[in-house]
């Protein structure tokens, strides 16, 4: 799969934002994964069509938090 096709739609889109949020503020990137894998996955999600603006923002959020977690 490319990096940026995303595997997921509008009917799922919310509940894979959860999911990032909730692992990403449980293990942040020192996670078994690591940064990358977690960069990844955001980076798909954001690649879904047709976002809404609310959605763009929770995204945006969670690559902060990536950053944050790798000072």
């Amino acid at each position: 799969m490319n990096a940026l096709a995303s595997p997921h739609s509008a009917c799922n889109i919310d509940a894979a934002i959860a999911h990032l949020k909730r692992v990403l503020s449980a293990e942040g990137a020192n996670s078994l994964f690591g940064q990358t894998h977690w960069r990844k996955r955001v980076q798909q999600v954001k690649a879904t069509r047709g976002l809404h603006r609310n959605q763009q923002l929770r995204l945006e959020r969670l690559m902060t938090m990536l950053s944050d977690s790798a000072r």
